[in-house]
């Protein structure tokens, strides 16, 4: 399997050449039916428009499954098929003025295209799919042009030089689809069953739930300006869930996860074993875990929550051209960073970059790889901060002004393209390491007065266990019950030193990092009743 896994990654990292369209039934059956609706799709209302651009973006299952395992116990196994789905987008009108960039701020319709149920997977299938899921965007974007222009008439802004949908150069990125085989179920049964049955030795564990997850899907990109793309993502995780009842009767719940470079069970044998005993042993201080009180000051965050944090620099630069609405001035979801590029944003503890064309890290394939965008830009590795500025923004075709260009950064999520963020990494100056930053942490507590710190691996809420450290001699103890609270953008720039132990959570690459002051707030929750009876 090693052998095997190697030469499909150095295969698949060769990309045909620019401008050669694969030769597969899904670009056939999206650039057979884009031909169509560009040239034939028509509205009979006068005022109606016709369609300019068009992209399709085709999500293949390559199929897979799913065995997991309660306390020993096989759950029911749940397999993937073989499937395709889509998003379609059809713009109408012209690029100076065209029908997207608009939000109706409507609960039935938000702001994202038109998306297919499951399709076969066939070329007749997929050209069905697509041809219904065609018709209905394009009679939902004839009304948003119509919206769109009055409010454009009200604002005075159909005199701007600067078009809806800037023209782009067309790029092109072909992986090859050479999906691996699959593990043994049975034997990823069998290791589920073993791992999850040794939360039977914890009375206070109410549910330990083990799960072995194995998927792998193709993408397939097309739109009518000549850009396109094709991509392979495989993954294999383990996942831990437990649900326990803490000594003081609150029940709460702790979870973990593993990739796994490789299928192999045996490969994964040892690590397996010692990521069950560290959860199983977390869970017991979770158990003993005393309810927290209200907190402001010094936190360190380690591993997942570190990544989390980031998110506030993530959320701040992403979504930065604010869509137009006759429903509200200002766009609730532009980032709010978006108009403070060269102003301090952040610590000069580390840089920040976006690095679109990231493929691995620590052996793990991330899933935000992306050569071109979803509106056929070449992407471009972006500087996000660096000496605690802001230099750049991710871009699109629909962002850049007069005289500019797109960086690539245009992807589907839930909406139609809008600028987003891919790999982002956090590189620190002058990495410290995890004693370093703990002797930090406790230096801080000690010029603050503070009794105690707090060390938060992660921000999953109130049922979360966190470790408060004392001051006085670093003595450690578990407490739960406690959230972060009111955090802003303006942590970011608390940041007072940053870890060697990069990983990846989501989608950031982060060391842990010692932040300022952060405020913890308990919890208005009060112990559930006890079960009558014994665990079985």
């Amino acid at each position: 399997m090693k052998k095997l896994l190697l030469f499909v990654a150095l295969f698949i990292t060769m990309p045909l050449a620019a401008g050669q369209l694969p030769d597969n039934m899904y670009f056939r059956a999206m650039q057979d039916e884009m031909k169509r609706t560009v040239k034939n799709l028509r509205t009979k209302e006068k005022d109606g428009q016709k369609p300019f651009y068009v992209a399709y973006k085709l999500t293949r299952d390559l199929g897979g499954y799913n065995v997991s395992a309660s306390m020993g116990s096989p759950l029911p196994v749940f397999s993937f098929g073989n499937f395709v789905l889509a998003d379609v987008l059809v713009d109408v009108g012209s690029r100076q003025h065209d029908s997207l960039g608009f939000d109706r701020n409507s609960r039935w319709e938000p702001y994202a295209p038109t998306n297919t149920s499951i399709m076969p997977n066939g070329y007749d299938g997929i050209r069905q799919g697509l041809w219904g899921a065609t018709n209905t965007e394009f009679v939902k974007v004839n009304e948003v042009y119509k919206e769109k222009q009055a409010y454009k008439r009200k604002k005075n802004l159909l005199n701007e030089k600067t078009p809806d949908f800037a023209p782009a150069a067309q790029s092109s990125y072909v992986e090859e689809l050479n999906p691996l085989p699959y593990p043994d179920m049975q034997v990823w049964q069998e290791v589920v069953n073993k791992l999850s049955s040794q939360g039977k030795d914890l009375p206070y564990v109410e549910k330990l739930e083990v799960s072995a997850q194995f998927y792998q899907t193709g993408t397939y990109y097309l739109n009518s300006d000549g850009g396109f793309y094709q991509t392979f993502y495989p993954a294999g995780n383990v996942y831990w869930n437990a649900v326990l009842r803490t000594k003081n009767g609150y029940k709460d719940t702790e979870s973990e996860w593993l990739p796994l470079p490789s299928w192999n069970a045996t490969d994964n044998e040892k690590r397996l074993q010692e990521k069950t005993d560290k959860f199983l042993e977390k869970i017991k201080q979770h158990y003993q875990a005393q309810k927290g009180t209200a907190y402001l000051g010094p936190v360190l965050f380690t591993k997942d929550a570190a990544g989390s944090f980031m998110g506030l620099l993530v959320r701040g630069v992403e979504k930065n051209k604010p869509l137009l609405s006759a429903a509200f001035e200002d766009d609730p979801e532009a980032g709010e960073l978006r108009n403070k590029v060269g102003m301090r944003v952040m610590s000069m503890v580390a840089d920040v970059y976006d690095k679109p064309h990231l493929r691995e890290f620590k052996g793990r394939r991330l899933p935000n790889f992306a050569p071109v965008d979803d509106e056929g830009v070449a992407t471009q590795d972006l500087t996000l901060v660096s000496g605690g500025k802001l230099v750049q923004l991710p871009s699109s075709r629909r962002s850049v002004k007069k005289g500019e260009k797109s960086n690539g950064h245009a992807f589907f999520l839930n909406s139609y393209p809008r600028e987003r963020l891919t790999t982002v990494v956090v590189e620190p100056k002058n990495p410290l390491s995890e004693k370093e930053l703990e002797a930090k942490l406790l230096a801080r507590c000690k010029e603050l007065e503070l009794d105690y710190c707090y060390i938060v691996p992660n921000m999953g809420g109130t049922g979360t266990m966190v470790q408060r450290i004392y001051t006085a001699d670093g003595r450690k103890e578990p407490v739960t019950g406690l959230e972060v609270s009111n955090l802003t953008t303006r942590a970011l720039r608390d940041i007072l030193a940053a870890g060697d132990d990069s990983d990846v959570y989501s989608n950031v690459i982060t060391p842990a990092l010692l932040v300022d002051e952060i405020e913890l707030l308990p919890s208005d929750r009060r112990p559930d009743r006890k079960p009558f009876i014994a665990r079985p």
